[in-house]
Protein backbone atom coordinates (compact mmCIF):
# COMPACT_ATOMS: atom_id res chain seq x y z
CA UNK A 1 0.00 0.00 0.00
CA UNK A 2 1.35 3.33 -1.02
CA UNK A 3 1.26 6.57 0.32
CA UNK A 4 0.16 8.40 -3.05
CA UNK A 5 -2.86 6.18 -4.25
CA UNK A 6 -6.13 9.07 -4.13
CA UNK A 7 -7.91 10.41 -1.21
CA UNK A 8 -10.74 7.85 -0.12
CA UNK A 9 -12.74 11.07 -0.27
CA UNK A 10 -12.06 11.71 -3.41
CA UNK A 11 -13.53 8.23 -5.03
CA UNK A 12 -16.99 8.62 -6.66
CA UNK A 13 -18.41 5.78 -4.88
CA UNK A 14 -17.89 7.84 -0.88
CA UNK A 15 -19.10 10.82 -3.00
CA UNK A 16 -22.09 9.48 -4.33
CA UNK A 17 -23.37 7.65 -0.83
CA UNK A 18 -22.35 11.27 1.22
CA UNK A 19 -24.73 13.09 -1.56
CA UNK A 20 -27.90 10.37 -1.16
CA UNK A 21 -27.29 10.73 2.55
CA UNK A 22 -27.58 14.48 2.60
CA UNK A 23 -30.40 14.69 0.29
CA UNK A 24 -32.48 12.31 2.84
CA UNK A 25 -31.71 14.14 5.94
CA UNK A 26 -29.62 11.10 7.36
CA UNK A 27 -27.24 13.47 8.98
CA UNK A 28 -26.15 10.75 11.82
CA UNK A 29 -25.05 8.44 9.17
CA UNK A 30 -23.90 11.06 7.04
CA UNK A 31 -21.29 12.01 9.81
CA UNK A 32 -20.47 8.65 10.54
CA UNK A 33 -19.48 7.78 7.12
CA UNK A 34 -17.70 11.17 6.59
CA UNK A 35 -15.98 11.10 9.72
CA UNK A 36 -14.35 7.47 9.04
CA UNK A 37 -13.64 8.62 5.28
CA UNK A 38 -11.68 11.61 6.84
CA UNK A 39 -9.70 9.82 9.27
CA UNK A 40 -8.93 7.19 6.69
CA UNK A 41 -7.41 9.47 4.70
CA UNK A 42 -5.68 10.94 7.36
CA UNK A 43 -4.15 7.66 8.44
CA UNK A 44 -2.95 6.48 5.37
CA UNK A 45 -0.86 10.00 5.01
CA UNK A 46 0.32 9.34 8.41
CA UNK A 47 1.05 5.79 7.76
CA UNK A 48 3.20 6.92 4.24
CA UNK A 49 5.30 8.97 6.68
CA UNK A 50 6.05 5.74 8.87
CA UNK A 51 6.68 3.75 5.44
CA UNK A 52 9.46 6.36 4.67
CA UNK A 53 11.16 5.35 8.12
CA UNK A 54 11.45 1.95 6.74
CA UNK A 55 13.32 3.14 3.88
CA UNK A 56 15.62 5.19 5.62
CA UNK A 57 16.76 1.66 7.52
CA UNK A 58 16.85 0.06 4.55
CA UNK A 59 19.24 2.65 2.79
CA UNK A 60 21.37 2.68 6.24
CA UNK A 61 21.68 -1.54 6.26
CA UNK A 62 23.20 -0.93 2.81
CA UNK A 63 26.45 0.63 4.66
CA UNK A 64 27.61 -1.75 7.74
CA UNK A 65 30.57 -3.78 6.99
CA UNK A 66 30.41 -5.90 9.96
CA UNK A 67 28.94 -9.10 9.02
CA UNK A 68 27.15 -10.31 12.24
CA UNK A 69 25.78 -6.40 12.88
CA UNK A 70 24.83 -6.98 9.29
CA UNK A 71 22.87 -10.15 10.11
CA UNK A 72 21.09 -8.84 13.05
CA UNK A 73 20.23 -5.82 11.87
CA UNK A 74 18.80 -7.04 8.51
CA UNK A 75 16.98 -9.65 10.42
CA UNK A 76 15.10 -6.79 12.77
CA UNK A 77 14.13 -5.08 9.48
CA UNK A 78 12.74 -7.94 7.84
CA UNK A 79 9.97 -8.33 10.91
CA UNK A 80 9.51 -4.61 11.13
CA UNK A 81 8.78 -4.94 7.67
CA UNK A 82 6.55 -7.79 7.94
CA UNK A 83 4.62 -5.92 10.58
CA UNK A 84 4.52 -3.07 8.85
CA UNK A 85 3.32 -4.93 5.90
CA UNK A 86 0.34 -6.47 8.02
CA UNK A 87 -0.95 -3.15 9.55
CA UNK A 88 -0.87 -1.70 5.56
CA UNK A 89 -2.67 -4.79 4.56
CA UNK A 90 -5.20 -3.85 7.43
CA UNK A 91 -5.69 -0.11 6.26
CA UNK A 92 -6.29 -1.74 2.53
CA UNK A 93 -8.94 -4.01 3.64
CA UNK A 94 -10.71 -1.13 5.70
CA UNK A 95 -11.11 1.08 3.01
CA UNK A 96 -11.64 -1.33 -0.08
CA UNK A 97 -14.25 -2.16 2.50
CA UNK A 98 -15.98 1.16 3.10
CA UNK A 99 -15.98 1.97 -1.33
CA UNK A 100 -17.62 -1.62 -1.29
CA UNK A 101 -20.24 -0.58 1.00
CA UNK A 102 -21.09 2.67 0.05
CA UNK A 103 -21.91 1.41 -3.62
CA UNK A 104 -24.14 -0.93 -2.05
CA UNK A 105 -25.80 1.54 -0.11
CA UNK A 106 -26.54 3.62 -3.04
CA UNK A 107 -27.88 0.90 -4.84
CA UNK A 108 -29.72 -0.60 -2.09
CA UNK A 109 -31.11 2.94 -1.71
CA UNK A 110 -32.34 3.02 -5.94
CA UNK A 111 -34.39 -0.27 -5.10
CA UNK A 112 -35.17 -0.51 -1.43
CA UNK A 113 -35.26 2.98 -0.10
CA UNK A 114 -34.08 4.97 2.71
CA UNK A 115 -35.16 2.57 5.31
CA UNK A 116 -32.57 -0.14 3.63
CA UNK A 117 -29.85 2.45 3.53
CA UNK A 118 -30.18 2.84 7.04
CA UNK A 119 -29.71 -0.20 7.44
CA UNK A 120 -26.32 -0.85 5.18
CA UNK A 121 -24.73 1.96 6.61
CA UNK A 122 -25.37 0.82 9.80
CA UNK A 123 -24.12 -2.56 8.58
CA UNK A 124 -20.70 -0.95 7.79
CA UNK A 125 -19.80 -1.41 11.73
CA UNK A 126 -17.60 1.67 11.86
CA UNK A 127 -16.79 1.12 15.56
CA UNK A 128 -15.73 -2.27 15.49
CA UNK A 129 -13.08 -1.21 12.25
CA UNK A 130 -11.62 1.58 14.22
CA UNK A 131 -11.26 -0.72 17.46
CA UNK A 132 -9.31 -3.16 15.10
CA UNK A 133 -7.12 -0.77 13.54
CA UNK A 134 -6.47 1.07 16.87
CA UNK A 135 -5.37 -2.09 18.40
CA UNK A 136 -2.99 -3.08 15.14
CA UNK A 137 -1.32 0.80 15.95
CA UNK A 138 -0.48 -0.07 19.34
CA UNK A 139 0.40 -3.69 18.18
CA UNK A 140 3.04 -1.78 15.40
CA UNK A 141 4.04 1.09 18.37
CA UNK A 142 4.94 -1.43 20.51
CA UNK A 143 6.87 -3.68 17.72
CA UNK A 144 9.17 -0.53 16.56
CA UNK A 145 9.98 0.31 20.22
CA UNK A 146 11.49 -3.27 21.12
CA UNK A 147 13.50 -3.39 17.53
CA UNK A 148 14.67 0.40 19.13
CA UNK A 149 15.83 -1.45 22.25
CA UNK A 150 17.62 -4.42 20.24
CA UNK A 151 19.10 -1.86 18.38
CA UNK A 152 20.75 0.39 21.16
CA UNK A 153 22.05 -3.28 22.96
CA UNK A 154 24.12 -3.56 19.54
CA UNK A 155 25.41 -0.68 19.32
CA UNK A 156 26.23 -0.75 23.08
CA UNK A 157 28.13 -4.41 22.17
CA UNK A 158 30.09 -2.73 19.39
CA UNK A 159 31.26 -0.06 21.10
CA UNK A 160 32.24 -2.34 24.00
CA UNK A 161 34.27 -4.67 21.26
CA UNK A 162 35.96 -1.94 19.96
CA UNK A 163 37.02 -0.56 23.05
CA UNK A 164 38.53 -4.10 24.13
CA UNK A 165 40.02 -4.20 20.57
CA UNK A 166 41.61 -0.68 21.58
CA UNK A 167 43.05 -1.76 24.81
CA UNK A 168 44.29 -5.46 23.65
CA UNK A 169 46.43 -3.33 21.29
CA UNK A 170 47.78 -0.83 23.70
CA UNK A 171 48.48 -4.10 26.24
CA UNK A 172 50.49 -5.61 22.91
CA UNK A 173 52.44 -2.53 22.83
CA UNK A 174 53.43 -2.56 26.73
CA UNK A 175 50.68 0.56 27.26
CA UNK A 176 48.14 0.41 30.31
CA UNK A 177 44.42 -0.27 29.32
CA UNK A 178 42.35 3.07 29.19
CA UNK A 179 39.09 3.32 30.91
CA UNK A 180 36.00 2.44 28.22
CA UNK A 181 35.52 6.13 27.23
CA UNK A 182 31.22 6.68 27.23
CA UNK A 183 28.92 6.17 23.88
CA UNK A 184 27.90 8.57 21.71
CA UNK A 185 24.28 7.91 20.93
CA UNK A 186 24.25 10.11 18.31
CA UNK A 187 26.81 8.65 16.38
CA UNK A 188 26.96 5.79 13.72
CA UNK A 189 24.96 3.92 11.49
CA UNK A 190 23.39 1.44 14.12
CA UNK A 191 22.19 4.91 15.99
CA UNK A 192 20.76 6.14 13.15
CA UNK A 193 18.88 2.87 12.43
CA UNK A 194 17.39 2.73 16.20
CA UNK A 195 16.10 6.51 15.42
CA UNK A 196 14.26 5.46 12.74
CA UNK A 197 12.78 2.49 14.45
CA UNK A 198 12.09 4.86 16.47
CA UNK A 199 10.23 7.45 14.33
CA UNK A 200 7.91 4.60 13.65
CA UNK A 201 6.95 3.79 16.82
CA UNK A 202 5.82 7.45 17.45
CA UNK A 203 4.03 7.52 13.82
CA UNK A 204 2.35 4.30 15.75
CA UNK A 205 1.45 6.31 18.59
CA UNK A 206 0.20 9.63 16.37
CA UNK A 207 -1.97 6.88 14.44
CA UNK A 208 -3.68 4.82 17.91
CA UNK A 209 -4.08 7.92 19.59
CA UNK A 210 -6.30 9.66 16.16
CA UNK A 211 -7.78 6.30 16.04
CA UNK A 212 -9.30 7.00 19.60
CA UNK A 213 -10.47 10.76 18.70
CA UNK A 214 -12.29 9.14 16.00
CA UNK A 215 -14.26 6.59 18.42
CA UNK A 216 -15.37 9.08 20.99
CA UNK A 217 -16.45 11.50 18.26
CA UNK A 218 -18.45 9.02 16.43
CA UNK A 219 -19.54 7.99 19.87
CA UNK A 220 -20.92 11.19 20.12
CA UNK A 221 -22.86 11.14 16.79
CA UNK A 222 -24.34 7.80 17.72
CA UNK A 223 -25.30 8.85 21.15
CA UNK A 224 -26.89 12.11 19.46
CA UNK A 225 -29.17 10.20 16.65
CA UNK A 226 -30.50 7.40 19.43
CA UNK A 227 -34.01 7.30 19.83
CA UNK A 228 -34.78 6.34 23.73
CA UNK A 229 -37.05 3.17 23.61
CA UNK A 230 -40.57 3.59 25.58
CA UNK A 231 -39.76 1.09 27.82
CA UNK A 232 -36.95 3.16 28.68
CA UNK A 233 -39.05 6.21 29.06
CA UNK A 234 -41.61 4.41 31.50
CA UNK A 235 -38.40 3.37 33.44
CA UNK A 236 -37.13 7.00 33.45
CA UNK A 237 -41.24 8.67 34.47
CA UNK A 238 -41.36 5.92 37.09
CA UNK A 239 -37.85 6.78 38.50
CA UNK A 240 -38.16 10.27 38.37
CA UNK A 241 -42.08 9.82 40.01
CA UNK A 242 -40.65 7.28 43.53
CA UNK A 243 -37.95 10.47 43.60
CA UNK A 244 -40.44 13.09 44.33
CA UNK A 245 -40.87 13.42 48.21
CA UNK A 246 -44.75 12.57 49.19
CA UNK A 247 -46.84 15.49 50.62
CA UNK A 248 -48.35 14.45 54.21
CA UNK A 249 -51.84 13.89 53.74
CA UNK A 250 -54.07 16.44 55.46
CA UNK A 251 -56.06 15.02 58.57
CA UNK A 252 -59.68 15.68 59.24
CA UNK A 253 -60.60 17.91 62.07
CA UNK A 254 -62.95 15.99 64.55
CA UNK A 255 -66.31 17.46 65.13
CA UNK A 256 -66.44 19.23 69.05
Amino acid sequence: MGAAQAKLSEQPEIIDLLRVLEQNRLMKERQEVESLVNYLDNMESQFGEVLKELKEVKGQLTQIQDKGVKSSATCLMEGAENKIGEIGSQLKTVRENIVKSAKQAVQIFKEKGVGALQKVVEAMKIPSALSRLKEAFRSGKESMNDRADQMAVISSEIHEAKSHAKNAGRILMGKAAKEMEPQNMDKGITARIEKAYLACGRGFERMEQGTDRAMKKLEKFMERGKKPSVKEELKKLKSEKASVPKLPVPQKEQGR
